[in-house]
């Protein structure tokens, strides 16, 4: 179980990355314990081929289990699986969740031949309605079946499409012949839906999350695919340099980076403002509008990956008694905020603020642009007024407490800079409720 020790922030003399690492092992254990009894939340269709595949879970588990924890770190399997249980509280998306779940299935059979889990006598037959189109990072798209095909069949040594009970297409499962394959005239197609992006994650123009759509900052109105009119190249160039500072100035979260997050899905581009997203259900994914300023990609990467982390954290353990309610101002947010979403904003806005202070004591360039230190100030004291909100009506829990130390250690070691370079702690009329 998650005891809170070391999640706010690894880099540094006394941070463990050992303890996400340890979090995340735990999540995806949840993971596959959750897919074992999600029978309940599934249309009666999809109940028998979940019994049978939760057999060949179990059996992968012994051959390989790391290779199947694997498997369910993918966007394609685990999200729709934890988008299951909110069919009676999102009612407006419950038909988007029976759906994903009836992708989940092939997906995460996809994800078990291609890492080798599958043994030389299982065959499976996908009888849904349609052939699905089946995306994994492991081959960089979309497998597409070809346009007669009424089945797939999914074994250890390929997939093959049926019309009828006729073969008309097989794909290998080697990553290397996959893409050879798929240029075959009316056999399977491949579309590139994923870049990668400094070595650490992909850019994907996919998405598998039914619930995408659902929105609670009040500035949006969801997240759907959208490159905002801007080439793919100028997404990547920029998102690799905001990773590189990250690399740069917090190297041992940029590990936990390139170990837990799978994709960026791009959200549109605007030069005013930055809105970006985080979902719990939706672990390894992040959700980017592309903005001008590269200071402003830079915190959104690490401000995501914050929730990221603490998203995970929390399928371990619980850090507040009273998360969700009542509702309080927020120093971030224009709308009142649950505790839950404060304790998110100062986990990660405190580790954003200590990026800047690294770049500015290496006098970084980009240090002494104008308005540098202005921001940091104004996330500064935004920080504090999060945290006296926390220390006023946060109901910790015994993790939650450790976590909570962790910030307070932060944000005193920020503060009593501040105050040596004479500068005040107390919040303006701008950051008031």
């Amino acid at each position: 179980m998650t005891t809170g020790h070391h999640l706010v922030l690894c880099d540094g003399t006394q941070g463990d990355p050992r303890a996400f690492r340890a979090a995340y092992a735990h999540y995806l254990a949840t993971c596959v314990r959750e897919f074992d009894g999600v029978e309940s939340y599934l249309p009666p269709a999809l109940r028998a081929p979940h019994a049978r595949l939760v057999d060949l879970v179990r059996r992968a588990r012994t051959i390989d289990e790391r290779m199947l924890l694997h498997c369910f770190a993918s966007s394609t399997v685990a999200t729709p699986l934890h988008c299951l249980a909110l069919q009676e509280t999102l009612p407006a998306f419950r038909e988007r969740i029976v759906e994903a779940a009836g992708a989940m299935m092939p997906h995460l059979l996809f994800e078990m031949a291609l890492h080798g889990l599958l043994e030389e006598s299982e065959v499976w037959t996908c009888d849904t309605v349609g052939p699905p189109r089946l995306a994994s990072l492991a081959v960089g798209g979309t497998i597409v079946p070809p346009a007669a095909a009424t089945r797939l069949v999914f074994a250890a040594t390929g997939i093959v499409a049926l019309a009828g009970d006729g073969e008309i297409a097989r794909l290998p499962l080697d990553p290397d012949e996959i893409r050879a394959a798929c240029e075959a005239p009316d056999g399977f197609r491949f579309e590139p839906r994923y870049h990668p992006l400094a070595n650490v994650t992909q850019l994907a123009t996919i998405d598998h999350n039914p619930i995408a759509a659902f929105e609670a900052h009040p500035d949006k109105s969801g997240n759907a695919v959208d490159l905002g009119g801007r080439p793919e190249t100028e997404w990547i160039g920029m998102l690799d340099e905001a990773f590189a500072l990250v690399e740069r100035f917090l190297p041992e979260t940029f590990a936990e980076m390139r170990l837990s997050l799978r994709e960026v899905v791009p959200v549109g581009y605007d030069a005013e403002r930055h809105l970006s997203a985080s979902y719990r259900e939706a672990i390894g994914t992040m959700y980017l509008t592309l903005h001008p300023n590269i200071m402003t990609m830079t915190e959104a990467v690490v401000h995501e990956f914050q929730h990221n982390k603490l998203n995970v954290a929390s399928y371990g353990a619980a850090f507040l008694e009273n998360p969700f309610h009542p509702l309080y101002p927020s120093p971030v947010r224009p709308d009142p905020r649950p505790l839950w979403g404060i304790l998110l904003a100062v986990h990660a806005f405190l580790p954003v603020a200590e990026l800047y202070r690294r770049m500015r004591d290496a006098q970084h360039p980009l240090a002494a642009i104008s308005g540098f230190d202005a921001r940091l100030a104004d996330i500064d004291l935004k920080n504090h007024e999060g945290m006296d909100m926390l220390r006023a009506h946060a109901k910790l829990t015994a993790p939650g407490a450790v976590v909570f130390g962790d910030l307070e250690a932060l944000e005193r070691r920020h503060l009593a800079e501040r105050t040596e370079r004479g500068l005040s702690n107390v919040a303006t009329d701008v950051h008031q409720p």
